[in-house]
């Protein structure tokens, strides 16, 4: 009877490395074969310049959250507002990065200095730059395509990102900011940046131009899309987005329209 019982337990334990094994390698996607799809995953914790910075305050690092693709993928490259930090990304806003990503879009969150000031406007714009080089440089290794970029912001964010986002850089398709804050209009004259050739672009607000916290207020955001309108830009291609709500861990607040307006300029 004993002999019986090792033998039925030798054959279960078995049966039960032959599942186990056949279980790992089914959750073993590949990452690279010609022709097969590039595994969709969170990078997190990025140095992209020299400042390191392990406790997410002040710090050159980013995350890319990669879409899963058989091919290079378009990137929404976004900026935290003030007092937040590179993880919130992955924490407070993970909605709209699931949802591009859920569409083939990857999303990259960069950091720089946490809490911007007038005395630092033009190192975090600087940080913006170099930030940009890096995703060109490595563009290939985390499967983007830097043809294909739109850029984006929270607050803080969006004057980070403005010189960026105007830069002219033929790879840059589109802004999308979110909450812009409302001095965005008197640091270093950024309205100037604006002509002709800049990129289509949403203003998407919280509130409205009546009700708001006197920081993000639509008024100002509507500055800018009066500007575009004067250089000629269509509706389409500059709007103002009002009483969006706050974006959270389970609603996407003024990122409601973000993956409209990515597939728009996208032509996808």
């Amino acid at each position: 009877m004993n002999s019986l019982l090792r033998s039925i337990l030798r054959k279960f334990f078995f049966v039960l490395v032959l599942v186990l094994s056949a279980t790992s390698l089914i959750s073993c996607t590949s990452n690279g074969g010609a022709g097969e799809e590039k595994v969709a995953e969170y990078r997190l914790d990025i140095l992209y310049g020299n400042i390191e910075n392990y406790t997410g305050n002040d710090g050159q690092w980013l995350n890319i959250y990669q879409a899963t693709s058989q091919s290079p993928t378009p990137v929404y490259v976004w900026a935290h507002g003030n007092g937040h930090t590179y993880r919130d990304a992955h924490l407070m806003y993970e909605p709209f990065i699931d949802v591009l990503r859920e569409n083939g879009i990857s999303v990259v969150s960069w950091e720089s200095i946490k809490q911007m000031d007038e005395n630092n406007y033009t190192a975090i714009m600087m940080d913006a730059d170099i930030m940009f080089q890096w995703l060109k440089d490595n563009a290939s290794f985390y499967n983007l395509d830097m043809s294909k970029v739109i850029v984006g912001g929270h607050s803080r964010g969006t004057i980070a990102s403005w010189y960026l986002a105007q830069s002219g850089d033929p790879g840059i398709l589109g802004i999308y900011y979110g909450d812009a804050s409302g001095n965005l209009d008197d640091v270093n004259a950024l309205f100037s940046q604006i002509t002709a050739s800049s990129p289509p672009i949403r203003m998407a607000y919280t509130q409205n131009k009546t009700t708001n916290d006197g920081q993000h207020d639509p008024n100002e955001g509507q500055k800018i899309i009066d500007l575009y309108r004067e250089l000629g830009f269509s509706e389409e291609d500059s709007r103002l987005l009002e009483d969006q709500g706050y974006p959270s861990m389970v609603k996407l607040g003024f990122y409601s329209e973000l993956l409209v307006f990515c597939q728009y300029v996208l032509g996808i």
